[in-house]
């Protein structure tokens, strides 16, 4: 909500790259008339990841902290968490795309977790989706989010230990808060 911006691409099977078709340069199109800001990416699978290095850690602890993103990031303590849980996302996701893509340099770029810490700086106040979701007794998006990328980290030799406490803990949440 923040930043606004619609990010489309086009989903390929094989996790690859994909340049938009002519059919997603006219729904861009569309968005564009009704005002809505809209990009395209060649690379959905990537774009994805990208995504959830802020996503894991800001909706994940958000729920589980009970805070807003001005919070969470003026502890100290709590600003080091988000870090690791950072760089784990982009572990996983620079070393999926090098199994998926062995001939090619996909990767997230280096700087992908400071630009994301600064711009969460300078936005007001914010109270994530998943909070929402939580406060409002829906269930949680934990599957998307936290569990699948995990599972994909697993599957490429990569440890997610702080990611997967975090998913233990709003595994936890999640269930108590929905009634059976």
């Amino acid at each position: 909500m923040d930043y606004g911006k619609l990010l489309l691409g086009a989903h390929k099977p094989e996790n690859q790259p994909c340049p938009p078709p002519a059919l997603l340069h006219s729904i861009v199109e569309d968005f564009t008339r009704a005002k809505v800001d809209t990009e395209t990416t060649e690379d959905l699978p990537m774009a994805r990841w990208q995504k959830l290095v802020w996503n894991v850690p800001f909706n994940g602890l958000s729920v589980v902290l009970n805070a807003t993103t001005q919070e969470m990031m003026n502890d100290e303590n709590v600003r080091s968490l988000i870090t690791t849980l950072m760089a784990e996302v982009v572990t996983a996701a620079n070393t999926w795309a090098q199994k998926v893509s062995p001939e090619s340099d996909r990767k997230l770029p280096d700087t992908i977790a400071a630009q994301m810490l600064t711009q969460t700086e300078t936005m007001p106040p914010y109270r994530t989706s998943m909070k929402i979701d939580y406060d409002e007794g829906r269930p949680l998006e934990i599957a998307a989010i936290l569990h699948r990328p995990m599972l994909t980290a697993q599957s490429v030799g990569v440890a997610t230990p702080a990611t997967r406490l975090l998913y233990q803990q709003l595994s936890f949440l999640n269930a108590r808060n929905i009634p059976q």
